[in-house]
């Protein structure tokens, strides 16, 4: 059903999806405003098919930044000829407003997968095996169109999960926004009472694990927060509620009361989708 396809954005996730497709046969064209994005997707085999305005794609994949997906899609910066757009962004409500008005039927999508430091990295294709592959449809959306976006996403071995946008935005925000943010300020708290040396022996699982995903660039983390701010703001608000509450526990008893709840839900979490080792 798919042979070939357009991948706009060339970054860690477009340049993986490609060498994803081109390793299942696919006709694979790419492009970035990075040459330097471009020269390493070609080197490492993501591109294998010369962009041309004449060409029909089966599939247009936008793989930028939250923001330059929203700017070309209310700019109709977009010219192409393909059957079916689909984005890769980390919010959905806003992007698939804009999808409403796309000539071109679209869908919202976000491939839960990915790696903590995405400014240097190797080849990764395998990231997208059991991905869980949310997917949003749009005004502009039809049916025929849905069964190629569910064949793109079985074909590169993720799991298609099909969700309401605002549905979407309202649960990664706790799942995915809200954790990048902490990440964040755990580590602009350390910056701010101690230098790095006093720190470096002393840091253990713990603060590595809390800590990891501010790694992740700065740009992603700022358009993730700003493309989703008023779900992010209400649950720092609600954890500030809850920090308040944990301030005021003085009693043993309490404590262990109120940590044993949480232990009890995070491993039966862990018991139910696996769990990453600690180092």
């Amino acid at each position: 059903m798919i042979n070939k396809v357009h991948i706009i954005g060339m970054g860690l996730m477009g340049t993986n999806l490609g060498i994803k497709l081109v390793e299942k046969g696919l006709q694979v064209s790419g492009d970035d405003t990075s040459k330097s994005n471009l020269d390493r997707a070609k080197k490492y085999d993501a591109i294998n098919l010369n962009h041309n305005l004449d060409t029909e794609y089966d599939l247009t994949v936008l793989a930028m930044p939250i923001n330059e997906i929203i700017s070309s899609l209310r700019d109709s910066k977009i010219e192409i000829n393909s059957k079916v757009l689909i984005d890769l962004g980390g919010t959905k409500e806003i992007i698939c407003r804009h999808m409403d008005e796309s000539k071109i039927p679209s869908f919202g999508g976000h491939p839960l997968c990915g790696i903590a430091d995405n400014q240097t990295w190797d080849p990764t294709p395998e990231m997208y095996n059991q991905a869980p592959f949310l997917l949003c449809e749009t005004e502009s959306s039809t049916n025929e169109t849905k069964n190629i976006v569910s064949n793109f996403v079985e074909l590169i071995n993720s799991k298609p999960i099909w969700i309401d946008s605002k549905k979407h935005d309202e649960l990664i925000s706790l799942t995915s926004h809200l954790p990048h943010i902490l990440s964040s300020a755990l580590v602009s708290t350390a910056m701010q009472k101690h230098e790095m040396d006093e720190l470096l022996d002393l840091a253990s699982g713990g603060f590595d694990g809390a800590t990891r995903l501010s790694r992740t660039s700065p740009n992603m983390i700022s358009d993730m927060y700003l493309t989703n701010d008023l779900n992010v703001k209400t649950l720092i608000k609600e954890l500030i509620e809850e920090l308040e509450k944990i301030i005021l526990i003085e009693d043993q008893e309490l404590m262990l009361n109120y940590l044993s709840k949480t232990v009890d839900w995070r491993r039966a979490l862990a018991d139910k989708f696996g769990e990453r080792k600690l180092k």
